[in-house]
């Protein structure tokens, strides 16, 4: 009697690299196949992230019988700074990035295989789509895989490419393909979920391949099953039970970046809680793939009145537009994807979309400042300019803590061509909740911070609550103010311990604001 292979579990389960083992053909296998096999045209493979393309293509190699030295293999994320299709095919090859030079090395392989090739950039997806139609009368037969949007460029690259390129779309999958991955993971790791187990593995994952592998990956890590076992196991939890455990594995790995997503560009006017919204959106969504369209519907969409619903779309549409260098800063490429104009936001990381689908948003929004006023700034600050590097400590601090801050270095671009007196005397006076005055034996010798004061005096008469925030930055007495106004006093403070009032200032006062709308209606 033979010995039964012994298989580690990530040689089952794993959403990095699907194995041979756990593969089941998806329902468009069979046409891609046939494509593979037919000579001349090119093959376009599209879906969203986890839904298995690469894996497929792979498969399909091996299944042929096709040599690595009868292939070019790259991958879009490892170009993604170049603007030249030839110039990235051409440092790949290693030769001049002339049309000629490539096409004659790309004539002595099979197939030029890109993956990721939404991670390239515009111009280098357009210049290759330029050149598919004569590639394919040279017999060079590319297949590119990516998301939907990138495919749908190529289409549009040359009217006559659909007749030289097979298009294939893969989405997510039925259950009798997911019960058929599971069927073949528990063969070989010789265990067994149990029926009520498996339907919410089925249910839980909403067709998407990658999601499979990560629920049962987990689950047989938290039942102790790390390679294939002697005597047959019944693994049998509730899956929603196991949340907990699966939320502890990924906090650490993506709480910190989501929250940093949800605060969005720190020094962006866009002041309506825009960031946090997609962000919440997204998690509410259990798509790999959402398309902006959808976003904006379920953000923008549901504002009654006309001038909220304007200012909304406007900051939806900046959000989108920084959305790219968020999503860079906040260290994010690896797990989101998304370029200025795309119709789609694309989750790459499928443990990252399996974490969404578990956490609470609630926990993200006590981290991130959500806005409650109509007003662009939480704070907009005057000061003397021999003062700047003191002042910057508390505006930074107050950031950190979500506060959105005027702070002039921050919007020079806004107020570049500007008649600075207009733009000023209009934030100051409509668009600040709270004026920050760090009073300094320099203030009131300085022309700005006593034109800022001024502004700030009369704007404070048209409020009802407090508007004017003294903090002392020197030893000086209080000059231009009531000595009655409470301040702090930042030589006896931290600019950590400002902020710190300053953040309760703002919340206490926007919670008030937001009681009292009812009432004014």
């Amino acid at each position: 009697m033979s010995t039964p292979h012994i298989y580690q579990l990530e040689e089952v389960f794993n959403e990095a690299r699907y194995p041979d083992i756990t593969f089941v053909p998806p329902k468009e296998y069979p046409q891609i196949k046939s494509a593979f096999r037919a000579k001349g045209k090119h093959i376009t493979l599209s879906g969203p992230s986890g839904s298995g393309k690469t894996t497929l293509i792979q498969r399909l190699v091996k299944e042929e019988g096709v040599s690595h030295y009868d292939l070019v293999e790259l991958s879009g994320r490892e170009y993604s700074h170049i603007e030249s299709g030839l110039v990235v095919l051409a440092e790949k090859l290693r030769v001049q990035p002339t049309l000629e030079d490539v096409t004659s090395l790309l004539q002595m392989v099979k197939f030029v295989v890109i993956d990721d090739f939404h991670h390239l950039s515009k111009g280098a997806r357009l210049e290759i789509g330029q050149h598919l139609k004569l590639w394919h009368e040279r017999n060079v037969r590319f297949i590119i895989v990516g998301i939907a949007s990138s495919a749908a460029e190529l289409f549009g690259a040359d009217p006559e490419l659909g007749i030289r390129n097979d298009p294939f779309e893969l989405k997510t999958q039925d259950e009798q393909f997911v019960r058929s991955l599971i069927e073949r993971g528990e063969g070989a790791l010789n265990i067994e979920f149990s029926g009520p187990l498996e339907n919410e593995i089925v249910a839980a994952c909403n067709g998407v391949p990658s999601i499979v592998h990560v629920i049962c990956r987990l689950l047989c890590v938290q039942d102790g099953v790390h390679e294939t076992v002697g005597k047959k196991r019944i693994v049998d939890f509730q899956l929603r039970d196991q949340a907990d455990a699966v939320l502890r594995i990924f906090k650490a790995k993506y709480f910190d970046k989501v929250v940093g997503l949800a605060k969005g560009k720190q020094q962006s006017r866009s002041v309506h809680n825009t960031y946090f919204d997609i962000i919440a959106t997204i998690a509410a969504d259990r798509r790999s793939e959402i398309p902006v369209e959808y976003l904006y519907q379920k953000i923008v969409g549901p504002i009654a009145d006309p001038k909220q619903r304007n200012r909304k779309s406007t900051s939806f549409y900046n959000c989108l537009n920084n959305l790219d260098e968020v999503i860079t800063t906040k260290g994010m490429n690896d797990v989101l994807f998304y370029r200025a104009g795309a119709k789609y936001i694309s989750i790459e990381d499928p443990s990252f979309r399996f974490y969404l689908n578990l956490f609470d948003i609630e926990e993200v929004k006590k981290k991130v400042h959500i806005r409650r006023s109509d007003y662009s700034y939480d704070v907009a600050v005057s000061f003397a300019g021999e003062v700047r590097d003191k002042v910057l400590q508390v505006v930074r601090a107050a950031e950190d803590r979500g506060l959105q801050v005027f702070y002039d270095f921050d919007q020079q671009s806004l107020l570049w061509g500007k008649d600075l007196r207009k733009m000023l005397a209009d934030i100051y006076t409509d668009e600040a909740l709270f004026m920050l005055i760090f009073l300094s034996k320099d203030y009131p010798e300085k022309d700005w911070p006593a034109f800022e004061l001024e502004i700030g005096k009369r704007a404070s008469h048209k409020r009802t609550q407090e508007y004017l925030l003294p903090v002392i930055v020197d030893d000086v007495a209080v000059v231009g103010l009531k000595d009655t106004i409470g301040h702090l006093n930042l030589t006896t403070m931290t600019p950590h311990q400002i902020a710190d009032m300053l953040a309760e200032k703002v919340e206490a006062m926007q919670k008030r604001m937001a009681d009292d709308k009812p009432r004014l209606a």
